[in-house]
């Protein structure tokens, strides 16, 4: 079956964040638009965005607030002051 190839721009920050929910899922970008276009064709429909209403934003998005998760519990000083030697001493002790 001969292909051909299909390439469209969107924001950089969606493209990251689109692009971890695609590999969390196990797929790649080709993989999500070739089952969007191959969805297209079957059903001569094409996927409607509306106005927006039940789509993620900012203040919804699970990157952006684990961001916020991993901000509000600041850095553990006990870990950034160790070396390489004592993290390792650390981790096998806990799985001694």
């Amino acid at each position: 079956m001969a292909t051909a190839v299909v390439s469209g721009r969107v924001d950089e920050q969606v493209k990251a964040r689109a692009e971890a929910f695609i590999r969390a899922a196990g797929l790649s970008a080709g993989d999500v638009i070739r089952m969007v276009w191959e969805r297209i064709a079957q059903t001569g429909e094409i996927p409607d965005a509306g106005d927006g209403a039940g789509w993620p934003d900012a203040a919804h998005d699970p990157l952006e607030r684990l961001g916020e998760l991993r901000a509000s519990f600041g850095a553990c000083e006990d870990l950034v002051s160790l070396d390489d030697d004592q993290m390792r001493d650390m981790i096998a002790s806990r799985y001694a």
